[in-house]
């Protein structure tokens, strides 16, 4: 789980901290069974499910570098759905990288883990200045910018299915053949007749396969000559199913079985002749093209109606962050419960509606928070981002669409702000109910830092107040005591001198010493005063200074107050206004 929020910076350099993540890790298998991390620093293996290794560290590590030096993050997006998505398939954003820097960086987010550097070669390369694999040399001055979708390693061989000379190209060997130990079940479907139902009929070889003519794909130890059985394989093996679309190898072979060998036409044959950026995306798409009559289920999970209510019945785990909630995130994208609705049965309907009402609540929610953004001023840098997750919790479980609870200790100011914003949801319906609750969800936790910092500038603006009052009483009592201070030597002397004047009669050399005596007493009494006065001088100089200073301050604690009460009442009317909707 390597991202800034686990990294200090101590005096003699920066410290990883919080291996908890990665202790779990290395005591159990994280499969498509759970995902453990933190979006926008997790790498796309990780975020599908699949085993992971060293390269996610060295994906996360390029991310951390991303933000250190552009203060943004790699794969920025409104939504938990939108981060996912860019990594998966998008490019990163580096800001204004540039040099042999960005050429490691963009190494080190490849979508292929193979692709990237070790970390062994990558601490060489940075150190040294070697090179590692996987990093191309620094481009001269004027060379055209890498694209940094593309794999930085060579390909040994043309992708049989990379475009349109594909079709005169012998097929490489069908995925998992090589590696499988040997068949024990067959499973076929029948061919259909030729020429029908397909674009190339010449497409069939020669008769070398089992039967009729159709060579066997390998999977999970089964040998397979229909595509249907085979959708069925990988829909119940989803984890090895994503290690074929994730390797380029493996996936092109899938795609001349496919399109050579069965001459198949019902899987959309762009799905092949593209780089597979999503891979979870790819394989629900080419179940839901190859055997729509499967009920739907994406990462082993029952995407019915049914099956989605059961499994976002509860906001929490999304609300705390759990481990679960980015598998949930992953789930509840509008583009996956699209190709559910593919699937099938009496929910393809209700699916699709339930998709476009995802992306609807995504957009309210998005609109709600952007419109606050651009009226209040406290919140000009607060990012604007919905989970549809939690939208889609909201949408299948209408009566879990409650006020957030703050919690303990958060005070009124809290709970002001979310009756404030909470209003919006109370006056929506449907699907803009949804999204702006989402919405709220997601800024919780500006509102209690907002309202927390809101308590510090209170308890500042009433240390300063204090503070003022303080210093104005010591200086008034300073002034007193100085003023005694100066009256006492000259008490002294008059006291002596009055004593002297009254012995001089009987005794004249008992007065001239006793006002000796009172002229050094005096003399001294002035040395230790004016050095008393000197330090003391110092110490008021200090406190001058301070109380120059403290109106400043309170003027400047005074106006953040009442700028974050403006925001409040801004709010209020805000959502109060009509919402007339999406």
């Amino acid at each position: 789980d390597l991202k800034p929020d686990n990294i200090m910076l101590a005096p003699d350099g920066p410290r990883v901290i919080d291996f908890g993540i990665a202790r779990a890790v290395e005591a159990t298998s994280v499969t498509a069974s759970g995902i453990v991390g933190t979006v926008g620093y997790m790498a796309p293996e990780q975020l599908e499910g699949m085993r992971i290794g060293a390269p996610v560290d060295v994906f996360s590590w390029a991310a951390v570098m991303v933000f250190a030096a552009t203060g943004r993050e790699a794969f920025p997006g409104p939504t938990q759905a939108s981060r996912i998505t860019r990594i998966l398939s998008g490019e990163p954003d580096t800001g204004d990288l540039s040099g042999p820097l960005l050429e490691t960086i963009l190494a080190c987010l490849s979508k292929n883990p193979k692709a990237r550097p070790q970390a062994r070669d990558l601490l060489g390369h940075l150190v040294a200045g070697s090179v590692p694999s996987g990093v191309a040399p620094t481009k001269t001055e004027g060379a055209p910018r890498p694209d940094p979708t593309l794999s930085y390693t060579r390909m040994e061989r043309p992708d049989p299915v990379a475009g349109p000379e594909a079709a005169h190209m012998s097929p490489p060997p069908p995925s998992g053949g090589h590696r499988t130990p040997p068949p024990r079940e067959e499973r076929s479907t029948p061919r259909p007749p030729h020429g029908e139902g397909r674009a190339d009929s010449g497409a069939w070889g020669a008769s070398s396969g089992p039967r009729g003519g159709v060579p066997p794909y390998h999977f999970g130890g089964t040998r397979f000559v229909g595509i249907e059985e085979l959708a069925a394989a990988f829909q119940g093996n989803w984890g090895e199913a994503l290690r074929v679309f994730a390797d380029p190898e493996e996936f092109a072979a899938l795609g001349s079985w496919v399109m050579h060998d069965l001459g198949d036409t019902r899987v959309d044959r762009a799905l092949f002749r593209r780089e597979v950026r999503d891979v979870n995306l790819a394989l629900a798409t080419f179940i839901a093209e190859a055997a729509p009559e499967l009920p739907p289920r994406f990462r082993g999970h029952d995407a019915s109606i049914k099956g989605l209510a059961a499994l976002f019945h509860d906001p929490t785990p999304l609300v705390s962050g759990a481990p679960r909630a980015n598998e949930l995130i992953m789930t509840a994208r509008p583009q996956v419960l699209f190709q559910m609705s593919r699937h099938g049965g009496g929910d393809s309907a209700h699916l699709a509606s339930l998709a476009r009402d995802v992306e609807r609540a995504e957009r309210a929610g998005l609109d709600f928070q952007r419109e606050l953004i651009e009226n209040l001023d406290g919140w000009r840098d607060v990012p604007a981002r919905v989970d549809p997750a939690l939208a889609l919790v909201f949408l299948l479980r209408p009566e879990t669409v409650l006020a957030p609870d703050p919690g303990a200790g958060a005070g009124p100011e809290t709970g002001a702000w979310i009756r404030a914003l909470w209003s919006r949801v109370e006056a929506t319906s449907g699907a803009d109910r949804a999204g702006s609750a989402a919405a709220v969800y997601g800024v919780l936790g500006v509102i209690v830092s907002m309202t927390g910092q809101r308590r510090e500038l209170l308890r500042e603006l009433e240390a300063c107040k204090g503070e003022q009052r303080h210093l104005v009483e010591r200086d008034t009592w300073r002034s007193r005591h100085d003023t005694a201070l100066l009256c006492l030597p000259l008490l002294a002397i008059a006291s002596c001198g009055v004593g002297a004047g009254a012995a001089a009669g009987p005794s004249p050399g008992l007065g001239g010493f006793l006002l000796t005596v009172a002229a050094l007493a005096g003399f001294a009494f002035m040395v230790l005063l004016v050095v008393r006065m000197a330090e003391d001088g110092r110490v008021r100089s200090a406190e001058r200074r301070r109380s120059n200073v403290l109106p400043t301050v309170l003027r400047h604690t005074g106006q953040a107050l009442r700028r974050m009460d403006q925001d409040l009442e801004r709010a209020r009317r805000i959502c109060s206004r009509p919402h007339t909707g999406a």
